[in-house]
């Protein structure tokens, strides 16, 4: 008689964010771990310098961006010269697993995380698809380039494979996700339980949770919760300090735009964001 051997992640109780002395965890993956040094990268690749991340001048320019979903039907502007947006795509073979816009704003040392709906309606020249539909049979960047079309302009994207994201989490360590609801999952005969309350969460798990918890718009908002406790957790003084060879083991994981030259262009913007508390939430 086969047994079902049964996991159960029970809460051990609820822990406080460290606080650590002049610096704290700042960007992400995408989204995602990856997403914490491709944040970093993606603003010193596009210019912003030490003076403008701290507010020391006003810009001289300013670009409007909207993290809009098309369900919700509701925009957010930014108006900040300083702030970047980056799209962070997880996948199994060529189906999307999710899919995220990554706001940084260095001056404000804030971090939005915005899932997006795979439904959700892009424009490619007069041609209009779904995301999904992009990803499946268009390359990462004109995915990213077809946000444009929804007023959302994407400065760089990082795509993760499902099996490398594991691979990603594993070399970073657990999570504590904060679990709000009771879920089981049941795959190939063992029951995964998660109850409410801080949960550390080892890469398999994090994505079993991300992936098969929920479904639909309470699905995405899950997994934007869960990569906002990526950020909070992995992007630390220790890491940063890791430096180069610690960017290029990341790197190596994903499909992106951002190269390890512009990584030696990040060191401004890195010190000037981890020089306080970075605010990392969830939207939508």
């Amino acid at each position: 008689m086969d047994r079902k051997d049964v996991i159960n992640f029970a809460p051990s109780g609820i822990k406080k964010r460290r606080s650590v002395p002049r610096y704290v965890g700042v960007i992400i993956a995408l989204c995602l771990a990856v997403f914490c040094i491709s944040v970093f990268v993606i603003l010193a690749r596009n210019d912003f310098d030490i003076g403008k991340a701290l507010g020391a001048r006003e810009p001289e320019t300013t670009r409007t961006s909207e993290m809009t979903t098309e369900a919700e039907g509701s925009t957010e502007d930014v108006t900040e010269a300083d702030s970047a947006l980056f799209l962070v795509m997880c996948s199994d073979k060529n189906e999307l697993t999710f899919c995220q816009i990554i706001k940084a704003e260095p001056s404000a040392r804030k971090i939005t995380v915005k899932p997006v709906d795979p439904e959700l309606s892009i424009e490619f020249s007069s041609e209009k698809m779904s995301v999904a539909e992009a990803f499946r049979t268009m390359s990462y960047a004109a995915v990213a380039e077809g946000f444009s079309s929804i007023g959302m302009e994407i400065d760089r994207y990082v795509h993760i494979t499902e099996d490398n994201f594991k691979r990603l989490m594993s070399k970073l360590g657990p999570v504590p996700v904060e679990v709000e609801g009771n879920y089981e999952i049941n795959i190939d005969a063992v029951r995964y339980t998660f109850s409410p309350g801080i949960q550390n969460m080892t890469s398999d798990i994090l994505l079993k949770y991300m992936k098969l918890a929920e479904k639909g718009d309470a699905a995405m908002r899950l997994q934007g919760r869960a990569a906002a406790s990526v950020f909070r957790q992995h992007f630390t003084e220790e890491n940063y300090l890791k430096g180069e060879d610690f960017f290029s083991a990341l790197i190596n994981l994903v499909d992106t735009d951002i190269t390890v030259f512009d990584y030696g262009k990040a060191d401004a913007v890195l010190s000037s964001m981890l020089s306080g508390e970075v605010t990392v939430s969830a939207v939508g």
